[in-house]
Formats: structure tokens, sequence, C-alpha cells
């Protein structure tokens, strides 16, 4: 059930919203993911209960290693500069 629900979530409720976003943008598709999208909030911050923290991490991964590819970069790379973090030593 579990995992069937996260694809589900995935392909019905993710999918469409994110379709023309810019894939190198991640921290606002993964605040629309988070905030607007699922939106459901405990005592501790953004519980992610609505559409569970696996889809969306599912998703976000996703969208990470697009946008490597989309700037013709290695992910590890890519992950650096969306960090802010030098890459000259790799």
């Amino acid at each position: 059930k579990g995992v069937l629900k996260a694809v589900s979530n995935v392909n019905d409720i993710l999918a469409p919203r994110l379709v023309g976003m810019d894939v190198t943008n991640q921290s606002a598709i993964d605040k629309l993911m988070v905030e607007t999208i699922d939106g459901t909030q405990n005592d501790w911050g953004w519980s992610k209960s609505a559409l569970g923290a696996n889809a969306i991490l599912a998703v976000s991964m996703a969208v990470c290693r697009a946008g490597a590819a989309s700037m013709q970069m290695p992910l590890y790379e890519y992950i650096a500069n969306i960090a802010g973090r030098p890459t000259d030593k790799y």
C-alpha cells in the first residue's frame, strides 16, 4: 500500500503541478512541493504527511538529477554548485 500510494501521489498530484518548471530551480520546486502542494505542518515544521516524505524526496532527487543533466555537469558538481560550495578541488 505505501509504495503504491507514493507512486500515485507522484503521478497524479506532483507531476502535473511540476511539468514545465525549470529543473535548475531546485529550491523553488522543493518549496512548492512541501509548502504549497503538501502543505501539512506539525509542531516541528512541515510534516509532509499528506503526500508522504518518500514521494516528495523521490521527486526532489529526480529534479536534482535532471538539473545536473540539463547543465551537463556531474551530479556531485551540480549539488556543490547549488549548495554554494567550491568545486575547484574535484
